[in-house]
């Protein structure tokens, strides 16, 4: 699809940490563990739905996997990057827990990651609404997540921290993603107002941020 003709929300969807409005703290956190090569077996990103938590678990993806490194900004540039943002990467997968819940689903899992990564640094496996899985789901996960190989890395995604099992939430690094102030969502949808030649007042777009509640 030409970038031309692609819905606003997913031609200015943020790409790499430095597009992220209001979740600086947690982008440095993470830039800096990779640059000091700490990097977590899972990482956990809670917050509001619509806040950006499977956009920053794409980014992450990205910023393990990018063949330009963390430092070069990539964009998609690379190969790894652009499969990344386009889903059809091999060696990343994304996984929607609302829909495969059960423990067939995550023992498949399991055996797929028994093998290492095609193309890539790291074989990932972002999981959505992470809390939708079952209690025999997580229990099957939990092994995993103890004495994952060091090319396997988990990035989950939740609405519900509080529906995620004790024993799993201490496997992981977790962050909070706070809601955007309204000054910043302001100024940033001003800007995309502005690219797109847009004729929409202010006070509508004061409404637009009001409405979305961060």
């Amino acid at each position: 699809m030409n970038s031309n003709t692609k819905v606003l929300a997913l031609k200015y969807r943020p790409q790499i940490f430095k597009d992220l409005i209001g979740q600086e703290e947690v982008a440095q956190t993470i830039i800096n563990s990779i640059k000091a090569n700490k990097i977590p077996n899972a990482y956990l990103f809670t917050g509001i739905r619509g806040i950006g938590k499977t956009t920053i678990a794409r980014i992450v993806a990205k910023s393990l996997n990018c063949s330009n490194g963390l430092d070069n900004d990539c964009k998609n540039k690379c190969d790894n990057c652009e499969s990344i943002t386009n889903s059809n990467h091999i060696d990343v997968l994304e996984i929607d827990a609302a829909s495969k819940t059960g423990v067939d689903d995550v023992r498949e899992l399991i055996e797929f990651s028994r093998y290492g990564p095609t193309s890539s640094k790291y074989k990932i496996f972002i999981i959505d609404e992470v809390h939708m899985l079952s209690k025999q789901a997580f229990n099957a996960l939990l092994k995993t997540l103890e004495e994952p190989p060091a090319y396997l890395k988990f990035i989950f995604a939740t609405t519900e921290i509080k529906k995620i099992p004790i024993t799993v939430l201490s496997r992981c690094q977790r962050f909070d993603l706070s809601r955007v102030k309204s000054s910043e969502l302001f100024k940033f949808i001003k800007g995309i107002k502005d690219k797109e030649n847009g004729n929409v007042s202010d006070d509508a777009l004061k409404l637009i941020v009001k409405i979305s509640e961060g």
